[in-house]
């Protein structure tokens, strides 16, 4: 099935700035991460329409991945509203094989870009993954989406191809991988302050 683009932090289109810069207003406004819940499918539905309209019927896809319980969804909530959120898909592949996961989305509102909200969604679902054991995230996200690579590059994602005419709108994809080492693993979800910090542990 086809993806997002898997980061959206300008209206309308790709990220075309960094997520990681701090803002006055929000600079010293922690950002909490939690497990969506159902009441949040009205967010993640309008959220999907403001970042992904371009590639597809997404705000109708979105919501409904997220219901069906296809993977682990997540949420930002910057002060005391929700600025954004991500969706890493359940384990694919066979036994014996890579266990595998994919990065189905991740978008941020307008009014939370650019203090870290993307930064830390991201951070958080790969710690997620850690936790679940696996091996390799993948993604994909718009060719074009340069500034949203650059965030994908920092968090140690490597480009593995491009799949053309990927989205239903037509637009080609770069996919992305992460190889999640197992002495990493250990190393991160045994870190002072990480584990269940950001309520991750609750499925």
């Amino acid at each position: 099935m086809s993806r997002p683009s898997t980061s959206a932090v300008k209206g309308g289109r790709p990220a075309s700035k960094p997520l990681h810069r701090g803002k006055q207003g929000h600079s010293n406004t922690r950002i909490a991460i939690r497990p969506a819940e159902v009441s949040d499918a009205e967010f993640i539905r309008d959220l999907s329409r403001k970042a992904f309209q371009q590639y597809g019927p997404y705000e109708a896809l979105l919501p409904n991945w997220f219901l069906s319980g296809i993977g682990a969804t997540m949420v930002a909530v910057l002060g005391r509203k929700i600025a954004g959120y991500a969706m890493l898909e359940r384990i694919m592949g066979q036994a014996g094989s890579p266990r595998v996961s994919e990065l189905l989305a991740i978008a941020v509102e307008p009014w939370g870009r650019n203090h870290g909200v993307g930064d830390r969604l991201l951070a958080e679902t790969i710690r997620k993954a850690r936790e679940r054991h696996v091996e390799r995230v993948v993604l994909h996200t718009a060719v074009d989406n340069l500034s949203g690579q650059a965030l994908f590059r920092k968090h140690g994602f490597v480009a593995c191809g491009i799949k053309t005419a990927f989205y239903p709108e037509g637009q080609d994809a770069l996919v992305m991988e992460k190889e999640l080492k197992p002495e990493a693993q250990a190393r991160d979800l045994g870190a002072p302050g990480k584990p269940g910090e950001s309520g991750w542990k609750r499925n």
